[in-house]
């Protein structure tokens, strides 16, 4: 007697059949499909964190060379000053950035601050048009006398690319910067 092996067409019995159904072919898709779609979003929220960063690098930088440029100066008049001659080249901020004591990091801007625009790798504008960055500088409070000292303050603010809950409206982030500067 021979063994009785299954056959495809045998009622009840599956058989020897390989691969899979459709309906596995579909859930495996389906279930793949919102994988991929998480990934999407964590790729958008991956690019908008890296815009914001770069952004927020760039500003420390830019508002770090304004300060840089003001202890420049404040070092040039106290050497003047020390050395009974006068420092070589007009000066932008020594003497000219307006008096706003007491603003806060988060009140408005002082109506008389000294503003400068940057693009968006940094570099100086000579007007609004293209800028990515306002600048705006001011001093805090000031000692006058024989070696003044003022407490610069810098606020670099700019708009990040459109945010995603408000369509039209830009996402607005500022850095604030201060520092005690000694001079003539």
């Amino acid at each position: 007697m021979s063994p009785c092996r299954p056959t495809p067409s045998s009622p009840g019995i599956r058989g020897t059949q390989a691969g899979f159904s459709m309906v596995e072919f579909l859930m495996a898709a389906f279930i793949m499909a919102i994988g991929l779609l998480g990934l999407t979003a964590l790729q958008t929220l991956a690019l908008r964190s890296t815009t914001t960063s770069r952004g927020m690098s760039t500003s420390i930088l830019v508002a770090d060379g304004i300060m840089e440029r003001i202890n420049t100066e404040a070092r040039q008049s106290y050497l003047g000053m020390v050395f009974n001659s006068t420092p070589a080249g007009a000066t932008r901020y020594l003497g000219k950035a307006p008096v706003a004591a007491g603003v806060k990091p988060t009140d408005p801007i002082p109506a008389n601050a000294i503003v400068d625009y940057f693009d968006f790798a940094g570099t100086p504008l000579t007007s609004a048009v293209g800028a990515y960055y306002t600048v705006s500088t001011w001093v805090d409070s000031q000692t006058i006398g024989s070696g003044s000292t003022d407490v610069f303050m810098v606020r670099v603010e700019f708009n990040e690319s459109p945010d995603p809950t408000n369509p039209g409206q830009f996402v607005k982030h500022a850095i604030n910067l201060t520092r005690t500067v000694v001079h003539a």
